[in-house]
């Protein structure tokens, strides 16, 4: 590959991740979880339900598809295809969001599935491009700069909102903005990037060669030692973040009593540190090596948690707040690096699928967990602790898998 046609797919890779940013943030975090509770359903407990039935059943079906529609692509040289298609899914169905008011529960509820759905599926296939764009020894640094851009895109995307949202009922047409962005900032990606070449006829008997391929990967995934315990881990980390994802802006503005502003306000300051985060966790991966990086954005997580519950302050909460803002992108980026650097290469669409796959099991439990522990307790500091506990699961397993004192990033040790 050439440089020139190497660096214009990874500009295309990347600015796919500034436009995905803008369905996580308004979507999923900080706007359209409000309007669905207090607009579309009226009543806020109840809304809080069906927003956890929405996002736990989203989940529970890209936990299905990710690794066959993984297995196929790869076969089959079809990640592109599956990129173009389930970003378009996600990305018309947040434009009709923006057409949901009030009594249309089902219909939003359809929607945010599908949308959620599409949005997930994809990211496998982004993901699954990393290892092609970038090549062994910058992946890590191109794996943060993706998740740097994709949250600033998130704090642009929260500038414009606390200019565009003025209250929740009235603030709807930042959806439709968000499924315009997502939608230009995904379209170099469906120009630029290629699938790697495949055998002719691979596509015919993809689905079939594809399912059976799965089936064998799940009886051999033991014996790759080291991605499937750092899964594991990854189960426990990625369940507790997704948690605090999805309950962000609706512990802020109903419990904290925070104002839109206020909440947009926060959520600029953690994109931006987040960024920041991002950038430097692939920089600091390459200099300490992989597992080390993810150990300390955990343990930076707990402290930052458990400040959260034992002081109550507002500016406390927002200094803690940034403290985790600081580690969101650097754990998720760290992450990802791990998966592409460890994975044969002729599995990479299939290793990411199993990533989306436990990830998003995970995604499904701890809404529900924590969503439980605070409606029995009516005290969302104690459903906090639950999450504390996640992390410190997730936390041992990622220092037992650092006692091996190999170097992640050999591919000898991939089978190890």
């Amino acid at each position: 590959m050439s440089d020139k046609r190497s660096r214009a797919q990874t500009i295309g890779w990347v600015l796919y991740d500034f436009g995905m940013a803008w369905f996580s943030m308004v979507v999923l975090t900080a706007y359209f979880i409000l309007y669905f509770k207090e607009v579309v359903v009226g009543e806020k407990g109840y809304g809080d339900f069906l927003w956890g039935v929405a996002i736990s059943s989203a989940m529970a079906v890209s936990v299905i598809l990710s690794p066959l529609l993984g297995a196929i692509a790869d076969i089959g040289g079809m990640r592109k295809r599956f990129l173009i298609v389930f970003s378009c899914l996600s990305i018309a169905s947040t434009c009709l969001l923006y057409f949901t008011g009030p009594g249309q529960t089902l219909w939003a509820v359809f929607l945010l599935i599908a949308g959620y759905v599409g949005y997930t599926v994809a990211m496998t296939f982004y993901n699954a491009f990393l290892p092609d764009i970038a090549g062994q020894g910058s992946i890590e640094k191109i794996s943060g700069i993706g998740w740097g851009v994709g949250y600033i895109g998130g704090l642009i995307a929260l500038l414009l909102m606390a200019v565009m949202v003025p209250d929740v009922a009235g603030g709807r047409s930042i959806v439709l903005v968000t499924g315009v962005v997502y939608g230009v900032f995904a379209l170099p990606s469906f120009v630029l990037l290629k699938d790697p070449a495949r055998e002719a006829g691979a596509c015919s008997a993809s689905i079939g060669t594809g399912m059976r391929r799965l089936a064998g990967t799940f009886r051999e995934i033991r014996s790759y030692r080291k991605i499937f315990i750092f899964l594991i881990g990854y189960f426990f980390i990625s369940d507790a973040i997704s948690t605090v994802i999805v309950f962000f802006s609706s512990y802020t503005v109903h419990t904290l009593n925070f104002s839109l502003q206020q909440n947009f306000l926060l959520l600029m300051l953690i994109q931006l540190t987040a960024a920041l985060g991002a950038f430097a966790a692939g920089f600091v991966a390459q200099r300490i090596g992989i597992l080390p990086t993810m150990i300390v954005t955990v343990l930076i997580w707990l402290l930052a948690l458990l400040g959260i519950i034992l002081f109550s302050s507002i500016s406390a909460f927002f200094a803690l707040s940034v403290c985790a803002g600081l580690v969101l992108g650097g754990t998720q980026a760290t992450a990802r690096s791990f998966v592409a650097v460890r994975t044969p290469s002729d599995k990479q669409a299939e290793f990411f699928g199993f990533m989306t796959f436990s990830t998003k099991i995970a995604a499904i439990f701890g809404p529900l967990l924590y969503g439980s522990i605070s409606a029995r307790t009516n005290n969302p500091r104690i459903a906090i602790v639950s999450l504390e506990v996640l992390f410190i699961i997730g936390l041992g397993i990622m220092l037992y898998l650092a006692k091996s004192g190999d170097d992640p990033s050999s591919p000898a040790s991939i089978s190890s």
